[in-house]
């Protein structure tokens, strides 16, 4: 049986305090990829808000709320990631990225959320749809069935404020990092994972794999 979780809206979740949350499937290893996460998923957000053309009035308010909210919560991330890694997070480019999000200058804030990114990366090859086995994928197919596709049916340019998009297509349509961040921060748990990521290393890479495209012979 399934542990209940929901798939949060992926464009505009918004991202909780690390101190709310625990982690229940993945452990240490999402406490790790949380601040690198997020900054991928703040890059894209403001990616799509620079050229907004397909996008409804209700989707760009969407994806401003989402930026507002992964902002104030960065700098709790930042401290949790600086004490698992012992990375020196450089404080003064999260200030220059909220002080540009204030200005409303988003070449600048994408700007500087690309720099973030490249500096503290998330870890994606522990997490690589190749290393998906078969029971892997089989198990991501019954997640997708069961508890996926009756959200995430939305189009671009719908007038939701929080539209869950078909999955595939995101995948197909973003950065692999960036769908796989959104994975790890927009799926959240009921309340016996306390809203945790329950999903396990296996999900994760056979989900992957299977909006990737591949199959199993």
């Amino acid at each position: 049986m399934f542990k209940s979780f929901v798939i949060a809206g992926c464009i505009a979740a918004a991202g909780l305090c690390p101190a709310a949350v625990f982690c229940a499937g993945l452990g240490t290893t999402l406490d790790r990829a949380r601040f690198p996460s997020e900054v991928l998923i703040l890059r894209g957000d403001l990616q799509r808000l620079i050229s907004p053309a397909a996008l409804s009035p209700a989707e760009v308010t969407g994806l401003e709320g989402r930026i507002k909210s992964a902002l104030t919560g960065l700098s709790w991330l930042a401290l949790e990631y600086d004490a698992l890694t012992r990375s020196g997070i450089d404080r003064k480019l999260l200030q220059d990225l909220d002080r540009s999000w204030a200005k409303r200058d988003l070449v600048s804030a994408e700007a500087l959320a690309d720099e973030l990114s490249r500096r503290y990366t998330l870890n994606s090859a522990i997490f690589s749809a190749g290393r998906a086995g078969a029971e892997d994928l089989e198990r991501a197919r019954e997640l997708d069935l069961q508890l996926c596709q009756g959200c995430h049916t939305d189009k671009v340019g719908t007038e939701k404020i929080l539209p869950a998009y078909p999955l595939r297509e995101m995948a197909a349509n973003m950065p692999s990092e960036e769908f796989l961040a959104r994975l790890l921060s927009g799926v959240r748990g009921a309340s016996d994972t306390a809203l945790a990521n329950p999903l396990s290393l296996g999900d994760i890479r056979g989900l992957l794999r299977l909006y990737q495209g591949d199959t199993v012979d």
